[in-house]
């Protein structure tokens, strides 16, 4: 259906642009968070992980455009009612926008952890129990493939941080996706924490959803 490919598409998209090799990178380059995380995925180190990239960052992002997204007339009609409403809740400036995005950023980060931990990110069968809660029957269309960074660009500062490119290879939906990472310093340390071009990603995520349900 195209609202599990969607919301699939768009949180995996992001959590799984580290599997596999890319160019070498020096201890002081960064884009070495990029390529810890993708050991930390490879050996099932969710710690690890979480040291690289800041997932609450990388989630509220992604947040942000679905909620958006979702208020578009029409976008939100395949969900489950309870989804929609938190969805429809995390876009307003209220109140109840911290509590829905609360709850689903919760269920998301579940989701997370527990395909790193299980070793399913890393292309392996999973040796865990399947996700729970709200959000997993959203994630149980998902590609959960090897993902391969390639062309990996150099780091570009620009004053708030890094730039860097590179294409996330997805061998389980067969596409390759243009991505630009967001690096920036935490606790004198670089570490992922945005993609630049989420907006454009979603798009072309749910583009793919609408031709794949015709």
């Amino acid at each position: 259906m195209l609202n599990r490919f969607a919301a699939c598409g768009i949180f995996l998209c992001f959590l799984g642009l580290f599997f596999g090799p890319a160019a070498p990178a020096v201890a002081d380059d960064p884009r070495e968070c990029v390529l810890l995380a993708g050991r930390a995925l490879d050996s099932a180190d969710a710690a690890g992980f979480e040291r690289a990239v800041d997932m609450d960052s990388l989630l509220d992002q992604a947040l942000d455009v679905l909620a958006r997204t979702l208020q578009q007339p029409g976008a939100a009609q395949d969900l489950p009612p309870m989804l929609a409403i938190l969805f429809a809740q995390a876009a307003r400036g209220d109140g109840a926008a911290a509590g829905a995005r609360a709850l689903l950023r919760a269920e998301a980060r579940a989701f997370v952890v527990n395909g790193i931990a299980s070793g399913a990110f890393a292309g392996q069968k999973p040796t865990g129990r399947a996700a729970q809660g709200l959000l997993a029957p959203l994630f149980a269309d998902a590609s959960t493939g090897r993902k391969e960074v390639r062309q990996v660009g150099a780091a570009r500062p620009d004053g708030a941080g890094w730039q860097v490119p590179f294409v996330l290879r997805d061998w389980g939906n067969g596409q390759s996706y243009d991505l630009v990472g967001r690096v920036t310093m935490t606790e004198g340390q670089p570490r992922l924490t945005g993609l630049d071009n989420m907006e454009d990603l979603v798009r072309r995520i749910l583009a793919e959803g609408r031709d794949a349900a015709l």
